[in-house]
């Protein structure tokens, strides 16, 4: 006589479809939880709730009621909150979201600019030629129609 040993299984009992878990499944993503969640709310690893997502078009449709329905809600009520409470808070973040309303900042830049000529590699000659041009021309005045100095070989205007 053989010893036969009969398999105790182990681990979940084996997930389901029925009308009560479509409705759970509905009521869940109602409630935005993600399908993460959904699926530990219902006692199944991820991997089973999306494969009986992608294998089963009533369990996919009740996830995408759920969804469509908590987004309804909350729609709505961001809807009144701002048409009939009048909360400007929820008006504006549906005119962003809804109108292309966008938040406009404008700043007024000044840019200064300064132009150092490096001299220290022409003749003092050659300098005072320059320097000459300056003083005959408006390029290179101040205010006071003077000429800027030239300090250390270099020229600073």
């Amino acid at each position: 006589m053989s010893d036969v040993k009969t398999k105790n299984p182990v681990g979940r009992p084996k997930f389901e479809i029925t009308d009560e878990v479509l409705l759970n499944v509905e009521n869940l993503m109602t409630k935005g939880l993600t399908k993460e969640q959904a699926a530990g709310m219902l006692g199944v690893s991820v991997s089973t709730f999306m494969l009986h997502q992608s294998e089963n078009s009533e369990f996919s449709d009740a996830i995408k009621r759920g969804q469509s329905r908590g987004i309804d809600a909350v729609t709505n009520a961001l809807f009144e909150k701002a048409t009939i409470d009048r909360d400007n808070t929820a008006m504006i973040f549906f005119l962003k979201n809804r109108a292309g309303w966008v938040d406009k900042q404008e700043v007024a830049t000044t840019v200064e600019q300064k132009h150092v000529i490096d001299l220290t590699r022409i003749p003092d000659d050659q300098l005072k030629s320059i320097e000459d041009a300056f003083s005959r021309t408006d390029v290179g005045t101040g205010e006071s129609g003077e000429v800027s100095q030239i300090i250390e070989g270099i020229y600073e205007g």
